[in-house]
């Protein structure tokens, strides 16, 4: 059910994607042939044993670097492994750890598992994270199954999942179909399915928003799993506020769904355009959806803008505020505007605003 569904969808784009990249592969097949022919040109004489006794000749640490920087393209062609070796025996430092990533990303272009098990070998923390995550996005553009299969291999770590979620939303954002179907092909995933369907949906998003969105919408109806959808729209609107607004207004009427993709919506307006964000509020359903979507509006606004969010705030009588909500608005205006908070805080009538308002006032006089 869900692959049909996820078919039905993308099927098409992705047959024209695939068709486009065939014929340009035609056209640049001799481009390609001339461009082999000029590395073997430039490989050609390089010895890397002569380089490595080039670089220990020279005394200076910051020489020897040089020396690495300006042959690593043919010594990692050449010497992946020898060449990240001597990289790694070196003394830590930024330089170092550059030219590490430099020479991972070349390795990862002709062999992401190469590149992955040295990493895996000799890194740790967050340069491993980041080596692995970036050798993973490589390797999904170029055989999105190979990689999450190896990946999924290794033990269950959290360097491991961090590398196959990025892995996943830059394999959709190419083959969606392949990646969804991927992951509910996989019966052994658990809980981590679900990420993975989110990341695949967030990177389709970032190709085909509107069949993205559609998508997700009919999946998180069938894995019950609301905050799916709310995730994808979301991604969409980082990129194309009103488009992806417009399109949940026109094509959701209502449910969790709806209220969850609002509320992400109402953050991203606040961060983005507050005015265009209040015409969105408007055009919600009164009540639960409108409250949601109203509150994360004005906290997220008030980071910004807080005298206005706090202004409209204690104007507006169609959103009903909450606790935490008052709280931001009040606490971020008060460090913003500590005089203009004190009269906008004696204007305040009874209410969830007047008591956080009443609450950070105090505050300085219980420090």
């Amino acid at each position: 059910m869900l692959l049909a569904v996820v078919c039905g969808w993308g099927g098409y784009a992705l047959g024209l994607r695939q068709a486009v990249r065939n014929a340009s592969s035609v056209a640049v097949g001799g481009a390609a042939a001339n461009s082999k022919s000029l590395r073997e040109t430039r490989l050609k004489g390089f010895d890397s044993a002569v380089l490595k006794r080039e670089i220990d000749a020279e005394e200076s640490q910051l020489g020897r670097f040089r020396i690495a920087q300006e042959n690593l393209g043919r010594w990692m062609a050449k010497d992946p492994v020898g060449a990240l070796n001597w990289l790694a025996s070196q003394p830590p430092s930024y330089r170092r750890q550059e030219l590490i990533r430099l020479a991972l990303k070349q390795f990862s272009e002709t062999d992401g598992r190469g590149a992955a098990q040295w990493a895996l070998e000799n890194l740790q923390g967050g340069e491993l994270n980041n080596s692995l995550i970036a050798i993973a996005n490589e390797w999904a553009r170029q055989n999105g199954r190979e990689a999450a299969e190896w990946f999924l291999a290794l033990p269950d770590t959290r360097e491991r999942d961090a590398a196959v979620e990025n892995m996943m939303f830059v394999w959709a954002t190419n083959e969606p179909n392949a990646a969804l179907a991927f992951v509910g092909e996989r019966g052994d995933l658990a809980d981590f399915a679900s990420t993975l369907r989110r990341a695949s949906l967030a990177g389709w998003s970032k190709s085909d928003p509107e069949a993205a969105v559609a998508a997700s919408f009919e999946i998180s109806k069938i894995e019950n799993d609301p905050d799916q959808f709310a995730n994808t729209l979301a991604n969409w609107a980082t990129v194309d506020l009103e488009k992806s607004s417009e399109w949940l207004i026109r094509n959701v009427d209502e449910g969790k769904g709806r209220t969850l993709a609002a509320a992400e919506l109402g953050a991203i307006f606040a961060q983005q355009s507050p005015l265009d964000g209040l015409g969105f509020l408007e055009k919600l359903n009164a009540g639960d959806e409108r409250d949601a979507a109203g509150n994360v509006f004005a906290a997220e606004w008030s980071a910004s803008g807080a005298g206005d969010a706090a202004k409209w705030a204690a104007e507006q009588n169609t959103i009903n505020l909450g606790e935490q909500a008052a709280s931001d608005i009040s606490m971020n205006y008060f460090r913003k505007d500590p005089d203009g908070f004190a009269k906008w805080k004696a204007s305040l009538p009874p209410g969830n605003l007047k008591t956080a308002a009443d609450l950070v006032g105090k505050m300085p006089e219980q420090q």
